[in-house]
């Protein structure tokens, strides 16, 4: 059998995926089903079985362990196993433990593995879970208190388990390793990032070996059954490392590493970290309003602390005065709320005085208003404004995220409808010929095209594997409206001809 990948082991990254051959843009690198999917926070009624969180207190026990919370007794989901039930029947749990104690649920699931599933137990145990990092920490107190100290009260934990500290080395396997996955959505539903009271996180013990860099070369997506597939989102060399970046790749470098250190436990260092200017994105960037003329970026001093200075005065700013003004920029998206467009666009103006243009922040209230653009009156105004929003954002992810990305394709998507919209807008008003709008037309089309590029690497069975399935509809009606257009065109062509031939003649 071709092996695709294989693991390897080093002083930087511990265990990691490498490339064992050279794999081609688009390659399919690595299909795992999870090994378990919970809720994020642990602290809403979720069903055991299907993996969706309850919207009301309207559950069921599973009526085998008598401990289980399910959405109902008859839930076909597979992901409350006999094995699992079997272990926690055995427990002699009251019926209300899980319901009282949300925060357990996801270690005493993984702990009970080592019952009934030795090779799962194995790979669980394999996996790096900073153990010392997080000795003493906030979130070390965090778990004794709502997990440790209530599964000892429970009678579930041995001497040894409390000796070989099971618990908290779980709790780190956890956080250090899954993923955040989304809740099966509608089809016409599509969220990039899940709000963290709707987010699931999914451990994935092969996948959770690839190593970390910003400058990712893999293309992660997961299916309403939550199977994750690795793809290669650009050529990878051989013995190259197989790399997923950790954190959101439209955050800035110090909110980025600030993800990376809190939850991972190291700091980045990758060319994109090392760089002021997020390989010229200018993605951290402030307007200096000492000089007005450069821009404040973040620049690291030896005590790796983050200092900010401008690019033209060299004027050097406390990092709390940027924190405070990045604040106040929040503050200000959140309270305009994502409801009124005029409201967004008002912020939008009065951040850009303050903000880079393609500023982190600059790009997520584009990314808002390009929803509201969508939903609103299709207006000359609002085509006009989304079509900027969207080459705005397109522009930053086609250098941040080279190759294949979700975000680059569901904007490329959005483009082609805003500029096609335009085109028949302004054509229906007498406002462009017949013949500028089928240039338009050919423009959307090719947007389309490569909007498809990226969502045809979507499983068929999510939102955006939905919406490629759409666009591939939508593609079809655009070549055929275009097939027209083009007769059209070539018939007043050759009336325009026919004229110009009697006039001359006379």
């Amino acid at each position: 059998m071709d092996e695709i990948y294989e693991i390897s082991q080093n002083d930087t990254f511990n265990r990691y995926l490498t490339a064992a051959r050279f794999i081609k843009q688009g390659e399919l690198i690595l299909k795992e089903k999870p090994l378990l999917v919970d809720s994020y926070r642990g602290n809403r009624n979720f069903c055991l079985k299907c993996c969706t969180y309850i919207k009301s207190n309207h559950f069921e026990i599973c009526d085998q362990c008598k401990v289980a919370i399910l959405c109902r007794t008859d839930c076909d989901g597979e992901f409350h196993s006999e094995g699992e039930c079997r272990e926690l029947g055995g427990l002699n749990l009251k019926p209300s433990f899980l319901v009282k104690n949300h925060e357990v649920i996801t270690v005493l699931r993984l702990l009970l593995k080592r019952k009934y599933s030795k090779q799962e137990w194995d790979e669980i145990n394999q996996l790096e879970s900073h153990l010392e990092d997080r000795r003493n920490t906030p979130i070390w107190q965090n778990c004794e208190n709502l997990v440790e100290k209530v599964m000892k009260k429970a009678d579930i934990l041995s001497d040894d388990d409390e000796k070989n500290e099971i618990v908290q080395k779980l709790c780190g396997i956890l956080d250090v390793n899954t993923f955040e996955i989304r809740p099966p959505r509608d089809k016409s539903e599509i969220v990039v990032h899940p709000s963290e009271m709707e987010a699931l996180r999914g451990l994935y013990p092969r996948a959770a070996l690839m190593a970390h860099d910003c400058l990712s070369n893999t293309h992660l997506a997961v299916d309403n059954d939550f199977v994750l597939y690795i793809h290669a989102s650009v050529d990878i060399e051989i013995s190259t490392p197989i790399f997923f970046n950790y954190a959101n790749v439209l955050d800035g470098n110090v909110e980025r590493n600030k993800c990376l250190t809190q939850g991972k436990y190291f700091e980045c260092t990758c060319k994109r970290c090392m760089d002021p200017t997020e390989l010229n994105t200018n993605i951290s960037s402030l307007r200096c309003h000492s000089c007005r003329k450069g821009f404040i970026q973040p620049r690291k001093s030896d005590e790796k602390k983050v200092g900010w200075s401008c690019t033209f005065c060299k004027k050097n700013f406390h990092n709390s005065l940027v924190e405070t003004t990045l604040n106040l920029a929040k503050d200000l998206i959140q309270c305009a709320g994502q409801s009124y467009v005029k409201d967004l666009e008002k912020v939008n103006m009065k951040l850009l005085q303050t903000l880079h243009p393609q500023h982190y922040l600059m790009l997520e209230l584009q990314q808002i208003l390009m929803g509201l653009y969508t939903q609103d009156v299709p207006s000359r105004k609002n085509l006009t404004r989304k079509i900027e929003s969207c080459q705005n954002v397109i522009a930053v992810v086609r250098i941040l995220e080279p190759g294949i990305s979700r975000i680059l394709g569901i904007t490329l998507y959005e483009l082609h409808a805003a500029k096609a919209n335009l085109a028949y807008k302004d054509y229906s008003e007498n406002e462009i010929t017949s013949e500028t709008l089928l240039d338009h037309l050919l423009s959307a089309e090719e947007l389309l095209k490569s909007s498809l590029k990226h969502l045809l690497y979507e499983p068929r069975n999510s939102p955006e594997g939905f919406l490629a399935q759409n666009a591939l509809g939508y593609l079809k009606k655009l070549r055929e409206s275009i097939s027209n257009i083009k007769q059209q065109v070539v018939m007043e062509t050759n009336v325009q001809q026919s004229f110009r031939k009697k006039r001359n003649k006379n």
